[in-house]
Order: C-alpha cells, then sequence, then structure tokens
C-alpha cells in the first residue's frame, strides 16, 4: 500500500476547502492511504473516514502560552494522524533548525503521531547528496528513540519547479535512505518522494521501486489531478479512456 500525502501549503479559502472536502470523501482508494494535509484553520472540515488526516507543522513546545502555534496535543485532539515536520520552506524561509525539527519529532512521537520528516539537498549540494541527507537524518534520530517516522525525500531544487531526478537517481536516493536507516539506527524506514509531482509524471514515478508513496503539493490542490494521480498508484487509469 503507497501513501498520497496531499499538502495544501497556504491556498484554498474555506469555501474551496469545503468543496474539495465534499469530493474527496466519496473517493475510496483500495491500494493506497490518502493523508490531507490543510491549512490550520481547516484541520475540522476534514472528517471523512475514507482518508486520514495530517498537519503542516507542530508547535515546538507542549500546550501554553506560544500565541499563534499549535501543539501537539491540540493536533491529537483534532484525530491528526501525521504531521509533516522539517519542510525545506520552513528550513530555508523561516529557519527552523535542526534542533527545533528534532525536538518537533519528539513531541509527535510522544503523543502517537507519526512524523512525515522532509529532507533534501539544494541545487548547489547535489555534488555532496549524502552527506547533506547524513546530515539531516542523523540530527534527529540521534540522541532519540525512534521506532515510527516517515522519511519524504524533497530534492529542493525540484520543488515547484517542475523538474525532477531521473528515475534512476530517485531509486539510489531512496534506497541509500532505506540502507541508512536501517543500518545505523535498526528502523525499516519508509520512503515518500516529493518535487514537482503531477499527473503527467506520475506514471514515470509509479515505476520506480524504492517510492512507498509521495508528498504532493500543488497538483493535489486540484482534485481532477489528484484523482488521476491516485487512479496510477491505484492501477486503475487507462490512458486509451482518458
Amino acid at each position: 500500500m503507497k501513501r498520497i500525502v496531499s499538502n495544501h501549503k497556504m491556498n484554498l479559502t474555506k469555501e474551496e476547502v469545503q468543496a474539495f472536502e465534499r469530493e474527496v470523501r466519496n473517493w475510496h482508494p483500495k491500494k493506497s492511504e490518502l493523508v490531507f494535509c490543510p491549512s490550520f484553520p481547516y484541520l475540522s472540515y476534514f472528517d471523512g473516514t475514507n482518508y486520514s488526516l495530517g498537519s503542516q507543522n507542530v508547535a515546538k513546545t507542549k500546550m501554553g502560552a506560544l500565541t499563534g502555534e499549535v501543539s501537539v496535543e491540540q493536533l491529537k485532539s483534532m484525530n491528526v494522524k501525521y504531521t509533516i515536520i522539517g519542510h525545506s520552506e520552513r528550513r530555508n524561509l523561516l529557519k527552523e533548525t535542526e534542533e527545533e525539527i528534532k525536538i518537533k519529532v519528539g513531541l509527535c512521537l510522544e503523543y502517537g503521531i507519526t512524523p512525515i520528516l522532509c529532507i533534501g539537498e539544494k541545487e548547489e549540494e547535489l555534488d555532496r547528496k549524502e552527506e547533506i541527507l547524513k546530515k539531516e537524518i542523523d540530527s534527529v534520530f540521534q540522541g532519540q528513540s525512534i521506532k515510527n517516522i516517515i522519511i519524504a525525500y524533497e530534492p529542493i531544487w525540484a520543488i515547484g519547479t517542475g523538474r525532477t531526478p531521473t528515475q534512476a537517481e530517485i531509486q539510489e536516493t531512496l534506497q541509500w535512505i532505506k540502507d541508512y536507516i536501517k543500518e545505523n539506527y535498526q528502523i525499516s524506514c519508509e520512503t515518500l518522494y516529493g518535487g514537482s509531482i503531477n499527473d503527467q509524471n506520475i506514471e514515470m514515478l509509479n515505476q520506480i521501486p524504492s517510492i512507498d508513496g509521495y508528498l504532493i503539493g500543488g497538483a493535489s490542490l486540484k482534485t481532477e489531478k489528484l484523482k488521476k494521480i491516485i487512479e496510477v498508484v491505484e492501477g486503475e487509469y487507462d490512458a486509451r479512456y482518458n
């Protein structure tokens, strides 16, 4: 079973989100798990039973005096099952540190929420990609016991650019991530791919054995595009009739 994670980022109005949810609640994938990560104000609108709920972030402290943040306890009470942590936009634009990311992962694990840890290299770091990924993995894993985590590999240079690595590059990188974590931290880790996934390249991506699922941004905001992606992943899409 593959996991399809829809990251809405800071998009959609209240009316658009409600229309979106009314449509997707009628979808019933059999071979994949759908996870929707709406903006915080819209979490309560996603109460269907055929998908799971995720959040795009979590506060680095528990419930208390931190204006504008959302705590892990609050997310748990909203039936949030997954939380995206360490997305490149938060690392680079909001200057989120590796220590903060580690704390957030620990809080989610404490409250039974599965962290989706985002890692990835910038274009100027391609020649030392494994070094960058190793640093981002170790900074979270070292010093805490992790038994349940999902890794989302998102090459930063591919996010929102329309560019994707080759099949061989993705396969090699995701397998390296799995092997590195297994060898150094003795857990088997599910790996998602993210970075300019759309309804045009999903057939190519879905042929890559090391991909356990997808973290999708812009393409997941349009239900017709997301539906095609799901159909491809489910093996139900036939280009002859579309």
